[in-house]
């Protein structure tokens, strides 16, 4: 636990909610362009109903989040580890890979937690304008199958999107640049993005198996990162 707050009081949290914030209204705002663009876009499997606006609010959400996680990234990992204070962050009197560990652990929750909040509201706020102005059809389940449907598919956004966070560190890490870090964030958000959305219908399972894959792509760099950082000499 008090690694955590040690992290916690380094790291300015508050900068990364915002930014969140930010996010959301603006996916949000897009959202509810959507919402109204359904009514000309007839047709079109991405605007007929709540899966086609899901996947694509998801694939936005996807988008921000995971370059928002690699910035958190490259800030707790390339900059402390690749900066001036390596030297402090490699002679705590703890374990080199705990620490890791809990900085890791930290961006993950942050990303996943607003990744999750900022989907079920925007989704909630689109289907509010929705019922209000009759734009798109009610989903078969009603508000029920909409909230469900939001809930699951931002839990594995935000867990793609912490994945995605770690895996570019890992990057700006080897290149010892921030910059990089972000740089392969914006190079696999280009290449991974219309995955989500390729067909609506089955959003939640290609979502779960894109997840699976990226859990074990971020393992893997975690490991190699941890390694690395445990043979680096102070």
């Amino acid at each position: 636990m008090n690694l955590y707050k040690l992290e916690q009081k380094k790291i300015k949290w508050s900068t990364y909610l915002w930014a969140a914030g930010g996010i959301f209204l603006s996916i949000l705002a897009i959202g509810i362009l959507f919402v109204f663009i359904a009514q000309t876009e007839e047709g079109d499997e991405l605007f007929a109903d709540w899966n086609g606006l899901a996947a694509l609010t998801t694939a936005l959400g996807y988008c921000c989040f995971g370059i928002l996680s690699a910035v958190m990234g490259s800030k707790v990992i390339v900059n402390d580890y690749c900066g001036k204070i390596a030297v402090v962050m490699l002679s705590y009197p703890v374990g080199r890979k705990e620490v890791l560990g809990t900085k890791i652990r930290l961006v993950c929750l942050l990303t996943v937690f607003s990744a999750c909040v900022s989907h079920l509201l925007t989704l909630g706020g689109m289907y509010a304008i929705a019922r209000i102005f009759q734009t798109v059809p009610e989903a078969a389940g009603g508000y029920g199958a909409i909230f469900r449907m939001a809930l699951l598919s931002g839990i594995l956004m935000g867990c793609m999107a912490a994945a995605l966070g770690i895996v570019s560190a890992v990057a700006g890490w080897i290149k010892r640049s921030s910059t990089a870090a972000i740089i392969c964030a914006l190079l696999l958000v280009c290449a991974t993005t219309n995955l989500i959305a390729i067909s609506p219908r089955h959003l939640i399972g290609i979502m779960t198996a894109m997840s699976v894959l990226f859990a074990a792509s971020g393992i893997g760099m975690y490991r190699l990162l941890a390694n690395g950082i445990e043979n680096m000499e102070v």
